[in-house]
């Protein structure tokens, strides 16, 4: 099977015109088709927290505890940022 090169990829056509809200967002993501990720994944992996949080923090591609529970940072790289969170005073919501 052939890949398209990265420069081609594109979620333009599966976010809604009116995405006003991270519920929509949610929705768009987990039927998106815009790049290779989603054939290997078995659920899409949507942010955690409030949208009016002060600080966002963006992963790279899910590791595999994160796409089998459906949750950001659960696997060991989160449990490292989970400590460097609580020394740095950090309480995530």
């Amino acid at each position: 099977m052939r890949t398209a090169p990265e420069e081609q990829y594109t979620a333009a056509p599966f976010v809604p015109e009116e995405a006003r809200d991270l519920d929509a967002l949610r929705q768009a993501a987990a039927g998106c088709r815009g790049g290779p990720l989603h054939r290997d994944a078995t659920r899409i992996v949507f942010g955690a927290g409030g949208a009016d949080a002060r600080v966002m923090l963006v992963g790279e591609q899910p590791g595999d505890q994160e796409d089998r529970k459906g949750r950001p940072f659960v696997g060991p790289a989160g449990k490292l940022l989970d400590r460097a969170l609580a020394e740095a005073g950090i309480r995530p919501r």
